[in-house]
């Protein structure tokens, strides 16, 4: 029996290598977007980006002049529960009563590009206009840029059937401590006074413990200044109801896997709020 050399036994070895690289090259040029480079790209071209201000566009062609009454679906914080949020956006399809729906923020669990295209990839199927709000979580990694290249500003208002609403950014901790821009949120509200309604909606309600005291009682001031109609939030994964200051109502929304849809019914003279389980 004739024994290999050393030399023999590199030699075979190389060929070996080389045969791997070949097919591993061929293989990985044969795979279509196989791997991401970072968790924390920004975006991809494939995305659809300015949501919000198509939903924008599109509700302003389906908006009256004078008050006519209209239901806002109130939903947020899916974070990673994709199933759950899957089912939530099945049932809003059901409603036909609907006439759009707002998140109320934390899309995504750690604000990284993969959650953002899942996010994308769910509310695709939605039949209504939606709305999204950006919220703390979604303010980590490369979220910030990843939420203004998708949906559009921070903070941006709606004018919709002689009622106003004011879509305002409130994240601090994610901020490095910055104050949101309460002076923007006074300005927007102060010329209001000709709609039927003012409604705020933000991410996290001001007796949060972001929130300092001072930044609590200014917030629940500008309210009780404009005569807000009510002020929308999430972040709290609970649903709530309530004045908690006193004159102003406060909503909050609750997580997806709470399975249920908060109903905004707008009357003339009233909001009437539907909790819907499915």
């Amino acid at each position: 029996m004739q024994l290999l050399t050393t030399k023999t036994v590199n030699f075979m070895n190389k060929i070996i290598w080389c045969c791997l690289i070949v097919l591993s090259s061929s293989w990985l040029v044969s795979c279509e977007n196989l791997f991401e480079y970072s968790p924390y790209q920004v975006i991809d071209d494939g995305l659809k980006t300015d949501r919000n201000i198509t939903a924008l566009q599109l509700l302003n062609t389906q908006s009256d002049s004078v008050f006519k009454p209209f239901k806002i679906a109130v939903i947020g914080d899916s974070h990673t529960y994709y199933d759950d949020f899957q089912d939530q956006i099945s049932e809003l399809n059901r409603m036909d009563s609907i006439d759009f729906v707002v998140h109320m923020g934390d899309l995504t669990l750690s604000g990284i590009y993969e959650e953002f295209v899942r996010y994308g990839d769910i509310v695709n199927h939605l039949n209504k206009p939606l709305i999204t709000l950006i919220g703390n979580h979604d303010c980590l990694s490369n979220g910030e840029y990843m939420y203004n290249e998708l949906f559009g500003d921070f903070n941006f208002v709606l004018v919709h059937n002689n009622c106003r609403l004011v879509f305002f950014d409130d994240n601090i901790w994610e901020r490095n401590m910055k104050d949101p821009d309460f002076d923007w949120l006074n300005k927007t509200l102060d010329s209001g006074a000709n709609y039927n309604h003012q409604f705020v909606f933000a991410h996290i309600p001001p007796w949060d413990e972001q929130f300092s005291l001072g930044n609590g009682y200014l917030y629940n001031y500008i309210m009780e200044s404009h005569q807000v109609s009510a002020s929308i939030h999430g972040h709290l994964h609970a649903f709530r109801n309530e004045k908690y200051y006193g004159k102003v109502p406060y909503l909050v929304s609750g997580k997806s896997p709470n399975r249920e849809i908060v109903i905004m019914e707008v009357k003339q003279d009233t909001i009437l709020v539907d909790r819907r389980f499915y």
